[in-house]
């Protein structure tokens, strides 16, 4: 049986070091590379929240495939051996990506069924310091909630 691994990526570097670590850990595996949309977020520079329309919608899901784009262009980079040839390993997996939308950790638990994947390998963005040995929100909820193995990546 072969592995099918959901990476969720969220363009952070904890993000990507999941990724990293899903590709070398498992060469073999279908790799799907995921973004939850969530429409509730808002960041210091938004005033409240856009309207959840099918343009607002069109744009995040334009967003979300140059962030999925990026995270394997940065891959490919990164992707040679000490001596700078290019990790051939690295360069023959294929990799999907997909987009759901809603709160982040019910939709990658939620993606687990719709990309018939069977292991979920997600960066872990928590707190640094003495608060660090806690995981982030989002991969606490998916440990917890998740039907099949995760593997939380710092």
């Amino acid at each position: 049986m072969s592995r099918s691994i959901l990476v969720p990526h969220d363009g952070s570097t904890n993000a990507q070091a999941a990724f990293r670590y899903a590709l070398e850990t498992f060469p073999n595996a279908r790799i799907v590379l995921f973004h939850a949309i969530d429409p509730f977020e808002v960041t210091a520079s938004d005033e409240q929240l856009a309207p959840l329309t099918d343009d607002w919608l069109d744009e995040q899901r334009s967003q979300a495939e140059r962030l999925l784009e990026d995270a394997q262009a940065n891959l490919e980079l990164d992707g040679h051996d000490d001596d700078g040839n290019r990790n051939e390993r690295l360069s023959r997996v294929e990799i999907e990506t997909e987009t759901g939308v809603g709160s982040p950790a019910q939709v990658i638990v939620a993606a687990v069924d719709e990309t018939d994947t069977d292991q979920i390998v997600i960066g872990n963005r928590g707190q640094s310091g003495a608060a660090g040995a806690r995981m982030g929100s989002t991969a606490e909820t998916v440990v917890k909630r998740s039907d099949v193995p995760v593997t939380v990546v710092r």
